[in-house]
């Protein structure tokens, strides 16, 4: 019973973020406390609750029948806390002095920086806080109310809530999405390799040849050469969330790779991009809180956002260092 503390709100947050990890060391880091405390503070639950919630094994714990649901109440309890959190900003109108939203780096670089330069322009008493991050890592900020919108990307084989781990940050329920657009994955290569002589590279083409892959992308590449009878060399010995260090390997001759249209700001110079027949996709959209919980700030950066990307412009052919390359914005 809540008035006896058997159930703390605290205890429910990390037992969340042990079943989300599937260990105590691993819900330990990402919270920033010690595997002792995480492990101290589980058993300090189980005894209070009087029941075994995790199954304990050499490669970490998972839930137990009691754990699942009880997993079940935490999450229903720590996200009406966050809405109600929200919904109390709204109302005491703290919300709308305020803005906190986020982005992913190469949309910062296309054109979020330049929203945050135009809604402190127009509401330069607000207080605005800005997270550059990866689109779980965002979404995660946002179901907590410490972020009120953010700039995210998904793939049609990859949801923006799953880490580069595969494991869930939370729920796509909690937050409402608006589409942007939609950022195709170019195919790069030395500006002397065959294939860089096409404006278009028809998927056949990738045959034989080394891809190097990483996560998120290489689940939809790979399903889509399986689609087309295509058997491309994937190499997933380099993995990068980044674009600077597959480019890298490109430019030694290691191979080709992938990036998406909206980062070719950082194509590295004697590489060239070319669009690919049925590559794969980023789903860019902005995540934002529902409208009873919306305040005035996150609804008028929608609006800077929606209206700005209106006018993004992506190149489909590039060369490496071409000023063309800078990310079109409107005017």
């Amino acid at each position: 019973m809540i008035g006896t503390g058997m159930l703390d709100v605290r205890r429910l947050v990390m037992l969340l973020e042990v079943a989300r990890t599937g260990s105590f060391a691993a819900a330990a880091e990402s919270m920033s406390f010690t595997p002792s405390a995480v492990s101290q503070q589980m058993c300090a639950l189980e005894r209070a609750t009087k029941v075994v919630l995790f199954s304990r094994g050499a490669r970490g714990v998972t839930l137990t029948a009691a754990g699942r649901s009880l997993h079940l109440h935490a999450e229903a309890v720590t996200r009406r806390l966050a809405e109600a959190e929200a919904e109390l900003e709204v109302i005491g109108g703290v919300s709308d002095a305020r803005l906190r939203f986020g982005s992913f780096t190469s949309a910062t670089g296309a054109f979020a920086a330049e929203a945050y330069r135009i809604f402190r322009d127009r509401y330069p008493e607000a207080e605005v806080c800005f997270s550059d991050g990866e689109p779980y890592e965002n979404l995660a900020l946002l179901s907590e109310n410490r972020l009120e919108l953010a700039v995210i990307f998904e793939l049609d084989d990859w949801p923006s809530t799953m880490d580069y781990r595969g494991i869930n940050t939370c729920r796509e329920t909690e937050f409402e999405c608006v589409p942007l657009f939609d950022d195709p994955y170019l195919l790069v290569l030395p500006a002397d390799h065959p294939l860089a002589v096409e404006e278009t590279v028809a998927l056949a083409q990738l045959t034989g040849e080394r891809v190097l892959a990483s996560t998120p992308w290489e689940r939809t590449l790979r399903r889509i050469c399986a689609e087309a009878d295509v058997e491309p060399a994937l190499d997933l010995s380099c993995q990068g969330t980044g674009f600077e260090a597959l480019q890298a390997l490109v430019s030694i001759g290691h191979g080709v790779s992938f990036m998406p249209a909206l980062s070719l700001g950082w194509l590295r110079e004697g590489l060239v991009a070319r669009p690919v027949e049925r590559a794969p996709m980023r789903h860019v959209k902005i995540a934002v809180r529902t409208a009873a919980c919306r305040s005035s700030a996150s609804q008028a950066m929608l609006e800077i956002l929606t209206r700005l990307t209106e006018g993004l412009g992506l190149n489909p052919a590039v060369e490496g260092q071409d000023p063309d390359l800078e990310p079109a914005l409107a005017s």
